[in-house]
C-alpha cells in the first residue's frame, strides 16, 4: 500500500528555477513559507485544498503543518501539481478577480434581501410554514471556485427543480428517440399544470407537470422489479453526484405524503395521459405517480443545487469532483428545455429578461446556469404569482443587469453597457485600455481626442454643479487627467478651460448639464465600454475626491451614466468599488 510523506529531493532545470521562486515568493516571507500560507492562497482564489486537483499537493502539504517550507520543499510539494498549483497562485482562474466577484455579488444580496413580497407556497403544510426569512446564494463556477451567502445550507425540497435532470436521466438511460416519442420539446403557452396535450397527445415539455409525470413514467416502466421508493434513490444518487458528493442527498417522506393527499390534479393528468395515449411500456399508474412525487421530495440545499449547476455549465463534468455525470449532447438538450421552459409559466419573460438556463421549484429555489462559466442557486420561500423565488428573479435580474451573463450579450460588439465580463481581470483589463488610450492619444488619434475631451467636459461640469470651480477642484481634475492621459497636465490651460465654461454657462444661464448630456447622448452609439468607463469613472473621481459622492453629485453621474448607455446596476458596482478601493485612476 502506497503512502504519502514528506516529497523526495527534486532539481528543477535552470530554467525552471525563476518561474517556481516567482510561485513561492507570493507565499513567502523572507524566504520562508508556511502550510497555512499556501492554504490561504488556495482559498483566495475561491478553492480549497480539498480540491480533487490538489490531492497530492494536499497530502504532501500536511506533513509540513508545524514546519517552515523553503524554495526546495515548496518545489517538492506542488511538482505534481504545478499546472494547478500556477493557475492558483496567479490567479488564473476562470473568474481571476475572484475576492472583487464576491463582493459585487454579496452587494446584489444585500439588495434583494430587503424584498418581502410574494408569499410561500401553501397547498401543503411544510411550504406553508417554512420560514419565509430564508435567503440564500451560492456560487459555483466551472474551476470549482465557490461563493455562499446567507441560508445555502438549508434543506428545502427540491420539487420542480427535480424535472430538468429527470429529463436528463431519461435521456441518459433511455435515448433520446425514445424519450421523445413520449414528450415534446415545445413552450406550451399555458400554466405549468394544464391538462392541455399536443395535437398528438404526447406533453408540451418535460417541465410541465404532464412531461415530468411521463417521465417519471419512462423510467418507472424500464425497471418493473424496482419499487418507486428504490428508483427514487438511484434518482437521489444521481444528484449526490452531479452536486460533487459532498453532501447528503436527503428524502422527506412528509413532503411526498403531503404531496400525494393534495395532488388530485397531477393524478388527472396521469389518468388522460394514459387514456389519450398511453403510458409508457405500460407502467403502473401508482407507480408512475409515487416516483414523480417522490423526485419533488427529494431534498437538498442551495449550496448543493449550485455545484450541480456547475456540472452543467461545464458540460456535465462536476467541477468538484472531476467526474462526467453526463454527457454534454444530453446537457445540451436539457439546458434547451430549461431555457424555455424552466420557470412556469413565467418562462418567456425571464428569457427576454435574464438570458439564462434556469429552474424553479415551489419551496424556493432557482437553479441557474451560465454555460462554460458557472452555476448559481438561491433560495427564498417567497413565491410570485408565477411560483417563483421573488428574491431569487429579482437577483437573477440585478446579476445580468452588471454581468455579461446573458445569452445574447455576446452580439454587443463591445457596448454591452459596460457590463463587466468577470471572467477578465478587472484591473488588467483597465490598465490594457488606458495604454493603449494614452498610445492612441500622443499620436492625435481622433477617437482618443473626442474621449478626453467627454471626460474632462464631465469632470468640470461635476464641479460645477455648486456653481463654480476653485483652486482645489482644479487640482482635482488635473490629478484625474494626468493619470487618464498619463502626462502632465498644465494648470493654468486647465483653468482657462474651466473659467471660460463658468462664464458659458452663466452667460446663457443654463444648467452646466444640459448641453453636455445632450453631447453625450449623441456620442453613445460611437463609443464603446472601454470609452464610456473612462468617462464615467474620471466624472466619479472627481466627485468623490472629497471622500463622499452627495446627494447632487450621485445623481448628476446617474444622469451622465444614462445619457452613456450605462446600465444603472453597473454603475452602483462602479461607485462601490471606488468607494471601497479609493485607488488612483490608472489602477481603479
Amino acid at each position: 500500500m502506497n503512502t504519502v510523506s514528506k516529497s523526495r529531493p527534486f532539481h528543477p532545470s535552470p530554467n525552471d528555477t525563476s518561474q517556481l521562486q516567482s510561485l513561492f515568493n507570493t507565499v513567502s516571507i523572507d524566504g520562508l513559507s508556511s502550510a497555512h500560507a499556501i492554504k490561504q492562497r488556495v482559498t483566495a482564489c475561491g478553492l480549497s485544498l480539498e480540491d480533487h486537483r490538489l490531492k497530492i499537493t494536499r497530502a504532501r502539504l500536511a506533513a509540513y503543518v508545524d514546519e517552515s517550507i523553503d524554495i526546495d520543499a515548496f518545489t517538492g510539494i506542488v511538482r505534481d501539481e504545478l499546472l494547478m498549483v500556477n493557475r492558483i497562485f496567479r490567479h488564473e482562474m476562470i473568474i481571476p478577480d475572484w475576492s472583487e466577484f464576491c463582493q459585487q455579488v454579496h452587494k446584489i444580496y444585500e439588495e434583494v434581501e430587503p424584498d418581502r413580497s410574494g408569499k410561500n407556497a401553501d397547498y401543503i403544510p411544510i411550504l406553508r410554514d417554512a420560514d419565509p426569512e430564508k435567503w440564500g446564494v451560492a456560487l459555483c463556477t466551472t474551476d470549482g471556485q465557490r461563493l455562499a451567502i446567507g441560508d445555502v445550507d438549508v434543506y428545502h425540497s427540491i420539487q420542480s427543480a427535480s424535472k430538468p435532470l429527470n429529463y436528463a436521466y431519461a435521456l441518459k438511460t433511455e435515448g433520446e428517440s425514445f424519450t421523445l416519442q413520449h414528450v415534446g420539446t415545445e413552450p406550451s403557452g399555458r400554466p405549468f399544470n394544464d391538462l392541455t396535450l399536443m395535437p398528438d397527445h404526447r406533453p408540451f415539455n418535460p417541465s410541465v407537470n404532464a412531461g415530468a409525470i411521463i417521465i417519471a413514467g419512462l423510467i418507472a416502466s424500464a425497471s418493473p422489479e424496482h419499487s418507486a421508493r428504490t428508483l427514487t434513490q438511484e434518482i437521489m444518487d444521481f444528484w449526490f453526484a452531479l452536486s460533487g458528493e459532498h453532501e447528503e442527498v436527503r428524502f422527506s417522506q412528509e413532503t411526498m405524503v403531503s404531496e400525494r393527499d393534495t395532488g388530485h390534479n397531477n393524478f388527472a393528468i396521469a389518468h388522460l395521459l394514459s387514456a389519450r395515449r398511453g403510458l409508457p411500456r405500460n407502467v403502473d399508474l401508482k407507480k408512475m405517480m409515487e416516483l414523480y412525487l417522490s423526485c419533488c421530495s427529494i431534498e437538498m440545499t442551495a449550496s448543493m443545487l449550485s455545484v450541480a449547476a456547475a456540472t452543467l455549465a461545464n458540460g456535465g463534468i462536476c467541477p468538484t469532483s472531476g467526474a462526467q455525470i453526463l454527457p454534454t449532447e444530453i446537457v445540451k438538450k436539457t439546458l434547451s428545455v430549461m431555457q424555455f421552459s424552466g420557470m412556469y409559466d413565467n418562462a418567456g419573460s425571464f428569457l427576454y429578461e435574464v438570458g439564462l438556463p434556469a429552474k424553479s421549484g415551489v419551496a424556493g429555489a432557482v437553479m441557474v446556469i451560465v454555460p462554460n462559466l458557472m452555476g448559481f442557486a438561491t433560495f427564498s420561500p417567497r413565491l410570485d404569482p408565477y411560483g417563483n423565488s421573488m428574491r431569487g428573479v429579482s437577483f437573477c435580474r440585478k446579476l445580468v443587469d452588471r454581468f455579461t451573463f446573458h445569452m445574447y450579450d455576446s452580439l454587443s460588439s463591445g457596448r454591452t453597457g459596460c457590463k463587466q465580463d468577470p471572467r477578465e481581470s478587472q484591473h488588467n483589463r483597465k490598465q490594457r485600455d488606458l495604454s493603449d488610450f494614452r498610445w492612441a492619444l500622443s499620436y492625435g488619434d481622433v477617437y482618443a481626442t473626442k474621449v478626453r475631451d467627454l471626460a474632462l467636459a464631465c469632470m468640470i461640469d461635476m464641479c460645477l454643479a455648486d456653481g463654480d470651480i476653485d483652486e482645489r477642484e482644479i487640482f482635482i481634475i488635473a490629478s484625474a487627467l494626468e493619470d487618464m492621459v498619463g502626462s502632465p497636465v498644465e494648470i493654468s490651460e486647465l483653468t482657462a478651460l474651466a473659467n471660460q465654461r463658468q462664464l458659458d454657462v452663466l452667460a446663457t444661464q443654463d444648467s452646466p448639464f444640459k448641453g453636455l448630456l445632450l453631447k453625450l447622448a449623441l456620442e453613445q452609439l460611437t463609443l464603446d465600454d472601454n470609452a464610456r468607463n473612462i468617462i464615467f469613472e474620471s466624472a466619479y473621481r472627481v466627485a468623490c475626491a472629497d471622500g463622499e459622492v452627495r446627494a447632487q453629485e450621485h445623481e448628476k453621474l446617474l444622469q451622465i451614466a444614462d445619457a452613456l448607455g450605462i446600465y444603472v446596476g453597473v454603475v452602483e458596482l462602479q461607485i462601490d468599488q471606488f468607494k471601497r478601493r479609493q485607488t488612483p485612476f490608472a489602477t481603479a
